[in-house]
Parts: structure tokens; sequence; C-alpha cells
């Protein structure tokens, strides 16, 4: 029923905005989230970042995992011009990020997070602890950088290393 009440309050507000079906679910999902008063939420970007409709948010903490040669239609025909539209999300003071270090790229973000006075961090560059992972795939590695330094950022919430270790094992699992 969250669903159904949700679109009949809204609906006019949806036909006026002509909203997207993302952006509509975007705003449901936000709603949803705020009722429950989640202690942590992780919003995932649609496309790109600086135009997506989730960019309305001020995260306590941004990640962006790596720069690749996707939806060129959208985000540009070059990495550096994809690096600057996934770098729209970095926000005035919020650390943001980077998994994976790229040359090609990285001044794109030092330029925008010095511009926004928000620490920037390359996760792959950082010394973490290496963890094992039911994930497949030798970018994983790189990946969890990216979330171990996020995990760093964040203020009043922790996750002890034996946590870490067990839910990494477990991914598959618990995920499906």
């Amino acid at each position: 029923t969250f669903v159904i009440d949700f679109i009949a309050k809204n609906k006019s507000f949806f036909e006026k905005k002509q909203l997207s079906f993302f952006e509509m679910t975007v705003g449901m999902a936000f709603e949803h989230l705020a009722d429950e008063e989640v202690d942590i939420a992780i919003i995932e970007v649609g496309l790109g970042g600086r135009l997506d409709s989730t960019n309305i948010i001020l995260p306590e903490v941004s990640l962006i995992t790596n720069i690749g040669m996707d939806h060129l239609d959208l985000l540009g025909d070059t990495l550096q011009k994809i690096a600057f539209e996934k770098a729209g999300i970095i926000k005035e003071g919020v650390p943001v990020i980077i998994s994976e270090y790229q040359e090609a790229v990285a001044d794109t973000f030092e330029v925008i997070a010095e511009a926004k006075n928000s620490k920037l961090v390359f996760a792959e560059k950082e010394a973490h602890t290496v963890y094992d992972t039911s994930l497949l795939g030798d970018y994983q590695s790189r990946n969890i950088k990216g979330v171990l330094a996020v995990l760093k950022e964040l203020k009043d919430f922790e996750v002890d290393k034996k946590s870490i270790k067990s839910g990494l094992l477990k991914v598959v699992e618990n995920t499906g």
C-alpha cells in the first residue's frame, strides 16, 4: 500500500513536473528511508552523477568506484568528460572517495574536490587490511578499498574488523 499511497498523494506533482519513472521511484525511496529513520542508506547514482535525480541529497560521504567508457551518449566521449559528470556528486565540504586511482582522470577529481572544499581520498593508494571475499572479479579488491575508506569517513558509525571480515566472506550468501 505504500507505493499506491505515495503515487496517489503525489500524482498531480508528478504529472505537472513530468517526472520520469526513475525520478518518481527515487522520491518514493527517499520518503520511505526517511519514514523508517534508517541509520545509513547507500544511494547509488543511476547514470553519471551531476544531473542524476539521486544527486538531490547531501551525503555524509560520496564514493566513485572507477571511470570507464560507458554511457558515452549521455556522459561524454572521453574519460575526462565522464569523470566530470561523475564528479558532479561531490558536495561542498563532503568527503569523496575514489576507489580506483586513474592517472588520466585524477586531476578532474582533484580540481573539483578542491573547489568544493571536500576531502579527497584515492582509496587504492591508502593502506588497508586485505580481506577475502565471496565476490568474484579482480576489480572487487579495488571496490572493497573504496568501501573501507568510506567506513573510515562515516561519523558516529563504526563497523568492527570482525564484522567486515565476516560480511565480505558472506556477500553472495547474504545477498543472493
